[in-house]
């Protein structure tokens, strides 16, 4: 069982002639009847803007600082129930849109009481409600509409998507190819400058503690130097020179012999002269180290040279590094786009095979399915009093995939026994088109899930006999789907469940008169007395 919603009662306060009216719908066939300008075409203009259409502050009523418009629709089944959950707006038992327009020009919108944006309107209206009127006529000259037509009436949804997935896909695809071949192009000079800056940093290979190293191997060799000098001087002071302090104290020991003193005295300059060899020793020593392996041109040289690329860089050494490793990273990017761009076209190529796989599936369905509908179209518009009509669908393969597949549709029609077929976006006759629609609506209402048909001048063109027959077929629809017509054919309100009777009269409000319009519910019992009233008119 398909999702279904019924149309109650629509309320209409101060919207347009409308002062305060409730409109109670039959669960079938509801034909809306009235005088030209009595407010029939109102109705519809309500239930589109419940669905999502644009809000016209011309249609408050004058004196009014807003127009309020309800619509209350039965939702008894779990699969309607269960869209409602989906979308955010769940519901029991009924459904309640609501719109608030304003004489600025501003609106809102509710759904089950809570403020709702448009577009979820507009789910609704696609879900579950379908206009069928002169613009209509018009869309079905559309070959994108007319393939949809095809596609509800063969069933194969899932595949259908299955199709668009995968399209969708390879357009992703094909996108991200333009944009690595386009980056490939601008990464030339690109590459160039990165290659310069990548040589010149690794020409340094900065590491986070070398600066610091190498300011101490500086500072060591410089010192070196000055040490070696000090030392030397020191060492010839001490041991070399003929007044070192060594010679001296060795001159002073022997005349300390010459004369008589104390024992002790001789033990002290022993130790001295012991103590002074030993520092004699060690500073020799000293001076005998060897000299630093650097260069100390060298070090400065690079010193320089982490402050060159700090300044060009505006970064310390650890920036430097990381500049390095971006640069590097981007430079990978570039010199892997060839195997990336390789890589992309073949998931193309593969990407492309699976479409055409399924886009082939698609099309002998459509060739299958357009030949049954073809067939039940024709028989429906005959029974439209087109007499000896044919509708042809006929379907031819595409060279290229496109969004709905390989497949190019054209309804033809044969409306004139001996004069050929002819597309029907040729076929000049409103009246014509509204009953190829009708017939179409007759045989989708069993595949679709539309619940509401909304029919606005069906009868555009048509009287008598053809009348009679779209009044039998609008019947048919309502036995599985509600339908709503403005009619101004008594031959086709006949087949009606009820009746709503629009009329318009001019009532006086504060000394001013206004003109109102009211809609008069008609049952069926009653029906026949206001169907000649139609026949009147």
């Amino acid at each position: 069982m398909s999702a279904r919603l019924n149309l109650q009662t629509l309320k209409l306060q101060n919207f347009a002639t409308f002062t305060n009216q409730q409109i109670n719908f039959n669960e079938h066939f509801n034909s809306i009847v009235g005088e030209t300008g009595s407010g029939k075409s109102l109705i519809l203009d309500a239930l589109q803007m419940i669905f999502g259409a644009r809000a016209d502050k011309k249609l408050v009523r004058s004196g009014s600082e807003f127009a309020s418009i309800e619509a209350t629709f039965t939702c008894n089944d779990e699969k309607s129930r269960a869209f409602f959950d989906i979308i955010g707006f769940p519901c029991e038992d009924d459904i309640v849109i609501k719109r608030l327009i304003y004489n600025n020009g501003k609106s809102k919108s509710f759904l089950n009481f809570q403020s709702c944006p448009l577009n979820i309107l507009t789910q609704v209206a696609r879900k579950f409600i379908d206009l069928v009127g002169q613009f209509e006529n018009q869309k079905l000259l559309s070959d994108d509409y007319q393939l949809k037509l095809l596609d509800n009436f063969s069933g194969h949804s899932e595949l259908y998507n299955d199709y668009k997935n995968s399209y969708n896909e390879l357009k992703l695809l094909e996108a991200k190819l333009i944009d690595l071949q386009e980056f490939k192009n601008k990464s030339l000079e690109r590459k160039d400058f990165l290659e310069f800056q990548i040589n010149e940093i690794e020409g340094l290979s900065p590491e986070p503690s070398e600066e610091n190293e190498l300011k101490s191997k500086k500072d060591k060799i410089l010192n070196y130097e000055k040490n070696q000098k000090t030392l030397n001087e020191i060492n010839f002071m001490l041991s070399e020179s003929n007044n070192s302090a060594t010679e001296i104290l060795s001159r002073a020991e022997r005349l300390l012999d010459t004369i008589s003193v104390d024992d002790s005295i001789h033990a002290r300059f022993s130790n001295l002269k012991a103590e002074l060899d030993d520092i004699s020793f060690e500073i020799t020593k000293l001076s005998n180290d060897e000299a630093p392996e650097d260069s100390v041109e060298e070090i400065i040289d690079r010193l320089d040279e982490y402050q060159r690329l700090k300044r060009k860089f505006n970064t310390d050494t650890e920036g430097l590094i990381q500049v390095l490793e971006k640069y590097q990273k981007e430079f990978s990017e570039i010199e892997v786009v060839d195997t990336e761009i390789n890589k992309t076209m073949k998931a193309i190529n593969n990407q492309h095979d699976i479409c055409n796989k399924i886009a082939t599936q698609l099309h002998e369905n459509r060739v299958t399915k357009a030949a049954e509908l073809s067939k039940s179209l024709t028989k429906l518009i005959q029974a439209l009093n087109m007499k000896g009509a044919v509708i042809d669908i006929r379907i031819s393969k595409a060279n290229t995939l496109m969004p709905s597949g390989i497949s190019k549709l054209d309804f033809y029609a044969l409306t004139n026994p001996g004069e050929g077929y002819h597309p029907i976006k040729e076929i000049a006759s409103g009246g014509e088109l509204s009953r190829i629609l009708l017939a179409l609506r007759q045989v989708l209402s069993t595949t679709e899930s539309i619940s509401v048909f909304l029919f606005d001048e069906i009868d555009t063109g048509i009287g008598g006999e053809t009348a009679i027959t779209i009044g039998k077929a609008l019947q048919e629809v309502s036995r599985g789907s509600q339908v709503i017509a403005i009619t101004h054919l008594p031959q086709i309100a006949n087949f009606s469940d009820q009746l709503l009777w629009v009329e318009k009269e001019s009532v006086e409000i504060n000394s001013e008169v206004r003109t109102e319009s009211q809609v008069r519910h008609i049952e069926k019992p009653k029906m026949p007395k206001y169907i000649k009233e139609m026949q009147a008119l």
